[in-house]
């Protein structure tokens, strides 16, 4: 039988052995926190708080000026036909496109809730604005733009208030 002070020395090491596992436990899950993916407004700041006028800007780096108010000026005239077969694939198939945009006044001011007047999810006569949007940010991988450039974060555009859980769209006037 072993002596008094073996069994002391083994239940020592039990539970030393024990408290380091737990330990362990707790450093792991603290690195897991640490490691979380970023996602904008909600585990890392927000830079597009105002969401789509906030993507929606001139890059003369790229040449590329994609402001809300430069796409409209643009597709009063026509829109592109490249982006009007996207567009199609996005309304419903009863839906006659015109292949332009008329001018809207004050359009600019409140963006995008100023564009759901035309564009609300009854809507017969123009695209839905969700169905039009989640499939021209969302759909066409590496050629889509707000995929390569934002990896298609949500919260670009989906806003949480972290305080009631409700979700709201970014909007704002144009720059």
């Amino acid at each position: 039988m072993p002596k008094l002070s073996h069994l002391v020395l083994i239940i020592i090491l039990g539970l030393a052995i024990c408290g380091f596992a737990i330990n362990a436990a707790f450093e792991g899950q603290e690195q897991a926190a640490a490691q979380l993916r970023p996602i904008p407004g909600i585990t890392a700041p927000d830079k597009f708080p105002r969401g789509c006028v906030d993507c929606h800007i001139n890059h003369p780096e790229m040449n590329m000026d994609v402001r809300i108010s430069t796409l409209l000026r643009h597709w009063k005239d026509a829109v592109d036909p490249a982006l009007l077969a996207k567009v199609r694939a996005f309304s419903p198939a009863d839906m006659a496109l015109k292949g332009k945009h008329p001018e809207v006044e004050g359009a600019l001011a409140d963006i995008p809730n100023a564009c759901l007047k035309c564009h609300s999810r009854k809507s017969t006569s123009v695209p839905p604005f969700s169905r039009l949007l989640h499939g021209l940010h969302l759909v066409g991988g590496e050629k889509n733009f707000f995929l390569t450039m934002f990896q298609g974060e949500c919260t670009h555009c989906h806003k949480l208030d972290l305080a009631t859980g409700s979700w709201s769209l970014g909007s704002g006037a144009e720059k």
